[in-house]
């Protein structure tokens, strides 16, 4: 008893030189979720935005983190509750239930009988009781929910849709739509109106345009099978919208569905035609946070750094067809490419043509009619090479400016049109630089920001001599929201979530504080999807193993922080790559 009270002492005062933040983490995981009054004041630490942002009307109630972005008001709260599961979230299937359901009245059973043995002392059961106990519970509260969805959707009353970057549900008014829909297509002038339905005239043309690259010997026949759409199976692209609750009036996305369009073989195809040849001669293209966070480790900061970022608004949308296509064809040509497998650049100049030239598609908004139309600048917003086609244009539009960049030692990194740099020069002469850029292409606005800290990508940068800080950047649309533990997801799934969790965030913090804090905001966000502390710990653990050969953080977080993190930014410390190695 002695000891055990003086392990007690110690303890209290272990705690109590922990600072507060932390010591309130270790309190709620330690409870579970139970104490939803101190998960919630935790929480608002991490996530203060969470508690007090208009994106939040439910965040009161932590049954659930609250998921449906409602401007609707339509929604009783066990309806929200069934859209708080989020759009990852798989109901069991029937098949699934019967094969366990045996199994587990089964379990049940003996569960039952053991507990009423203990409680009257006998071993005798009495089957009314153990069928009473076990029979299946009627879910009438789900039954009626999805009936009242359905029935809200057939009415229009209603619109369902996932939101842009936090992936969850957004409830919004079709009136709202409607209008924010007619704003951004006479906003952006790209559209025309047409009277009927292009698929036949899309098919037809696009099959004739093949076969006659095959009989000018411009295209061999094998390719032609591979390419020509399909008469029984092409459907017309529907373009839909995705609002960006992320951003203030809450616009939409357009996208373009064309998985089935007669078009989509030859976008898919010229997507892995030129895409390699991009990367290749465009080192300073991102295509992950992971090669953002290499670039930052191999730079030295100054006092007078500072760091920019800037985002081109609308680039899909809004580049000029002809100009884009023929910027693809001058890197082909500059770069020494008079064929790209057997093609010329004149075939794969006609090949973009052609796409740009019948990009089609149908819209219906909630309550009206499908209307037709036709895209007359950019790219479909959804189709395979309209990335390709503006990665290449902007390359060209901000070539003279990379060549500064690099002359003068300083950062220029790209992730499609989010843009990343470091300059010593001042902000005036910063202005004047991008509006420079900016009247070469007057389709295009930037819309820019800088300073001591940036956010980019999923990384907020600060300058600190002579290395950057980073840590963990969420916008703050972001919820608390990954694969709910109960949705009928292989475990597989389930099991790697904190894994990768754990592992992103030690790829990005670079500084032992951010990393002890972003692991605590990673337990609580599992907590609050239902999984169990042992399951965190278990698979958190699992990646502790993996990179330290110890299933405690003692070393990650303490005395060799850098090294295992410098090895999680290598391909070796990629699982998946590791296999894939092993294969080969």
């Amino acid at each position: 008893m002695i000891e055990l009270e003086q392990a007690n002492k110690e303890y209290d005062a272990l705690k109590k030189d922990l600072p507060k933040h932390l010591c309130e983490s270790h309190d709620t995981i330690c409870h579970g979720v139970r104490n939803q009054r101190k998960l919630t004041h935790a929480l608002s630490r991490y996530h203060p935005e969470h508690l007090k942002g208009k994106l939040h009307p439910h965040f009161t109630r932590l049954s659930s983190p609250p998921q449906a972005n409602n401007k609707a008001y339509v929604l009783k709260d066990t309806e929200a509750q069934v859209l708080n599961l989020g759009p990852k979230f798989a109901p069991p299937a029937p098949e699934q239930v019967l094969e366990r359901l045996p199994k587990e009245i089964k379990i049940m059973q003996e569960k039952v009988s053991e507990a009423w043995r203990k409680v009257t002392k006998t071993i005798g059961r009495e089957p009314p009781i153990r069928q009473k106990k076990t029979e299946k519970p009627k879910n009438s509260i789900l039954k009626s929910t999805v009936t009242l969805f359905q029935k809200l959707q057939k009415q229009k009353k209603v619109i369902f849709r996932q939101t842009d970057k936090s992936k969850v549900f957004h409830i919004d008014n079709p009136e709202n739509y409607i209008e924010k829909s007619t704003t951004y297509m006479s906003r952006t002038n790209a559209y025309i109106e047409i009277s009927t339905s292009p698929l036949r005239e899309m098919i037809e043309q696009t099959d004739k345009f093949l076969r006659n690259l095959v009989t000018k010997k411009q295209m061999p026949q094998s390719m032609l099978d591979r390419l020509r759409p399909s008469r029984t199976e092409s459907e017309l692209p529907h373009l839909y919208y995705n609002p960006k609750d992320h951003k203030l009036g809450e616009p939409l996305r357009p996208i373009v569905s064309g998985m089935k369009s007669p078009l989509s073989k030859i976008a898919s195809f010229l997507d892995r035609l030129i895409r390699p040849l991009f990367d290749k001669h465009t080192p300073y293209a991102l295509s992950n946070s992971i090669i953002f966070l290499k670039h930052l480790k191999q730079f030295k900061t100054t006092s007078e750094t500072n760091l920019y970022t800037f985002d081109i608004t609308d680039l899909y949308t809004m580049i000029p067809q002809k100009e884009a296509v023929l910027a693809i064809c001058e890197f082909l040509g500059r770069h020494g490419y008079r064929k790209v497998q057997g093609l010329t650049i004149n075939t794969i100049k006609e090949m973009f043509m052609h796409i740009l030239e019948n990009s089609y598609f149908v819209l219906q908004l909630p309550g009206l009619k499908p209307k037709f139309y036709r895209q007359i600048k950019g790219g479909a917003m959804g189709s395979a090479c309209t990335q390709v086609l503006a990665d290449i244009y902007v390359r060209k539009w901000e070539n003279e400016f990379v060549q500064q960049q690099q002359q003068q030692g300083e950062l220029y990194l790209r992730f499609r049109d989010d843009v990343f740099l470091t300059t010593r020069l001042p902000q005036e002469q910063i202005k004047f630089f991008l509006s420079e850029i900016n009247k070469k292409g007057p389709n295009l606005t930037i819309t820019w920001e800088g300073g001591q800290t940036v956010d980019y990508l999923d990384v907020t940068t600060t300058i600190e001599i002579p290395n950057f800080r980073t840590k963990v950047f969420r916008k703050l649309a972001t919820q608390p929201y990954v694969l709910p533990f109960h949705s009928s997801h292989p475990i597989h799934i389930k099991r790697n979530i904190p894994y990768a969790a754990a592992l992103r965030a030690t790829r990005i913090c670079s500084h032992l504080e951010d990393l002890r804090n972003e692991l605590e905001k990673i337990r609580i966000t599992l907590l609050l999807n239902k999984y169990p502390p042992r399951f965190i710990d278990k698979h958190i653990g699992r990646f502790f193993q993996d990179v330290t050969e110890q299933r405690t953080s003692e070393l990650l977080l303490r005395e060799r922080h850098q090294t295992y993190r410098e090895r999680t930014l290598e391909p070796e410390g990629n699982k998946k790559r590791r296999k894939k190695d092993r294969v080969w």
